[in-house]
């Protein structure tokens, strides 16, 4: 067994149940916005459709360079994907990430590198509305804060990265403790040591 397999299944016998995680951007790190922002608002609709046949040539500059610093992960506001660099790319996590969307391309305005831009596509209808506990809006189809997550986990199909109908513009959810450690989204990434994201625990079977 390798050095980095190892490390995952060291990261992944701390968690003796399954565990099911929001994926969230640090804002300690890089932000992005569009240099051509109404290109980007018009095409950039991260809604589980493909968007590769028309994802235009996209650039983005750095929001805050002084108070943040690089990450491997970028933070695009309020665009419910998720955006990364080559190091994440050519590694296994990348591949565990292709495996839940599509994969789209971007550069950095001031140096013209490249960046990855993931379109999530899988969704599972497992979020458990009779049991948890939230605030909808008027007409009962978004949930505008959600105190309790309960979830449907045997209505999670083979993406342990995927999102929820309900939060599906900007919720992204991370599942741990059902797949091997290897093929996992939360192991791989703490696992290779990359940076950018937080991890905000939501449910866990214990609990439950």
């Amino acid at each position: 067994m390798d050095e980095v397999a190892v490390v995952i299944h060291c990261t992944v016998r701390t968690i003796l149940s399954m565990k099911i995680f929001r994926v969230r951007s640090d804002h300690d790190f890089w932000g992005l916005l569009p240099v051509q922002r109404e290109e980007f608002v018009k095409h950039a609709r991260f809604q589980l459709m493909n968007m590769r046949d028309s994802w235009p040539s996209l650039s983005f500059y750095v929001r805050d360079p002084v108070r943040t610093k690089r990450g491997n992960f970028f933070y695009l506001a309020g665009a419910g994907c998720l955006a990364y660099d080559e190091a994440v790319c050519d590694s296994d996590l990348g591949e565990t990430i292709e495996r839940s969307g599509e994969v789209l391309t971007a550069t950095l305005d001031d140096t013209e590198e490249r960046f990855y831009v993931f379109n999530a596509t899988a969704c599972y209808n497992c979020f458990d509305r009779r049991n948890s506990i939230a605030r909808w809006t008027p007409d009962g189809t978004v949930p505008i804060v959600v105190q309790k997550f309960v979830f449907h986990v045997d209505r999670i199909g083979d993406c342990n990265l995927f999102k929820i109908p309900e939060m599906k513009e900007v919720g992204l959810f991370a599942l741990v403790g059902r797949d091997e450690p290897e093929d996992e989204f939360y192991a791989q990434y703490h696992a290779l040591g990359f940076t950018g994201l937080k991890f905000e625990e939501v449910w866990s079977d214990e609990a439950n």
